[in-house]
């Protein structure tokens, strides 16, 4: 066994010897007692797999932990939060307005110019013509 395929099983089996199938975990005990390299790809492996076993272990919720939640829920942690002005807030804030200013100049090239007419008002309120086939007065080509 190389150091790749002890790599590919340890990312296959964990770093748990024990799970791994009877001849890849000969093969791999031989060479992390022959090469210090992937004796210490095998440790970090294993703490690597304790750590997440203990991350997942559920937690125990007593009496004496629920009331140190209500507390902090009664004491008001948390609620009042202000927002300080700090240079990242004004330079996203400008980046933002830029933003918003290219973008109303590019909606504003985009809009259909009407003769004569405001060409945001003709779209919001129509073009002023009527079209009356079933009897019923509709405006062309408004949003409103």
């Amino acid at each position: 066994m190389k150091i790749n395929e002890l790599e590919q099983g340890l990312d296959r089996y964990g770093g748990d010897l024990t799970r791994w199938p009877p001849a890849l975990r000969a093969e791999a005990e031989t060479l992390a007692a022959d090469d210090r390299t992937a004796a210490a790809i095998l440790g970090v492996a294993a703490r690597l797999d304790g750590a997440l076993a203990r991350a997942m272990q559920p937690m125990t919720l007593d009496a004496a932990l629920m009331g140190r939640i209500a507390a902090g829920l009664g004491n008001g942690i948390g609620h009042d939060v202000a927002v300080r002005p700090t240079r990242r807030l004004v330079a996203w804030a400008g980046a933002a307005m830029a933003a918003f200013l290219v973008t109303g100049y590019a909606v504003g090239l985009a809009l259909p110019v009407s003769q004569g007419e405001d060409a945001f008002a003709s779209l919001m309120f129509g073009d002023g013509t009527t079209s009356s086939d079933s009897g019923t007065a509709t405006d062309s080509g408004s949003v409103l």
